[in-house]
């Protein structure tokens, strides 16, 4: 009975101090845990504070602001323009020089502003305006509208005025540097506000009645005398004289005429075509 209990104490003994030496590591291993929460909340703010410090920097450089001088100083590169062919470049910077340069950086810069100067030319459709950094610029991308007719005295003078496709006629000279001409019906008269756009896409139907049955491009439409109306396409000149509401009928006519002068075009002035029923051939003399 002695030795049982001997042997009982031995192991409550026993039992004690491992049950004291793992609360002891318990508590090293706590005291270590928060020995390094502390450190790394420490590093955790040092960090933080870093970066904010670093974008605050960085955020700050110059390469992020434009110039103040930005849009009146066109030869610095900073604002480019593209695709304008009818607008020329120094026009669009004289259109927004006078607009404020925002002390922001350039990614938060708002192009409303300049959007709503630009939409003033009449010749711009669409304008898209991209923002870069390093260094800090704009590139404002032009859709232009599209030019249907020119009305000018005659094929070597300058426009007096150019209709677009969707209807808004031009007469500021400012804007009359038009890109690829010849692609653009040319009307040879004098420009006066009895010029509207139903009367220019009556004269692009006509034009494209002459063309089907020649089967030739039109050069121009020679409108100086609006009673005696000319078109001059590659191989001849049309007479069409007044156009009224028999002239599609008699353009009818274009394609069984042109034929019959391949051997003497070079001696005929023009088809005339301006008679109801009768059409002649105009010989120089």
């Amino acid at each position: 009975m002695a030795s049982d209990e001997n042997n009982t104490s031995t192991e409550s003994m026993q039992d004690l101090q491992n049950s004291v030496i793992h609360k002891q590591r318990e508590r090293h291993i706590r005291k270590k845990r928060k020995k390094y929460k502390k450190t790394q909340t420490f590093f955790s703010f040092v960090l933080t504070f870093l970066l904010i410090f670093l974008s605050y920097k960085f955020f700050n450089l110059k390469q992020w602001y434009l110039p103040q001088d930005a849009f009146q100083n066109s030869n610095a590169g900073i604002v480019e323009v593209f695709n304008n062919k009818i607008i020329p470049t120094y026009v669009i910077n004289q259109v927004i020089k006078d607009v404020p340069v925002s002390k922001l950086p350039i990614f938060l810069v708002s192009v409303k502003p300049i959007k709503k100067e630009l939409y003033q030319i009449p010749v711009v459709d669409k304008v898209y305006i991209r923002r870069y950094g390093f260094p800090a610029r704009i590139q404002i991308i032009v859709r232009e509208r599209t030019p249907l007719a020119i009305i000018r005295d005659d094929l070597n003078s300058k426009p007096q005025a150019f209709f677009t496709s969707d209807g808004v006629v031009v007469t500021n000279k400012k804007y009359m540097n038009l890109a690829q001409t010849s692609q653009v019906l040319n009307i040879l008269s004098k420009y006066s506000k009895d010029w509207n756009f139903e009367k220019v896409k009556e004269i692009e139907k006509i034009v494209k009645d002459v063309e089907t049955y020649s089967n030739e491009k039109v050069e121009y439409v020679d409108m100086k005398n609006p009673n005696d109306v000319y078109v001059k396409i590659k191989t001849t000149s049309i007479r069409l004289g007044i156009l009224d509401s028999t002239v599609f009928e008699r353009i009818k006519r274009i394609y069984t005429i042109l034929p019959q002068i391949s051997g003497v075009d070079g001696q005929i002035k023009y088809i005339d075509l301006s008679w109801d029923k009768v059409n002649y051939l105009k010989m120089n003399k």
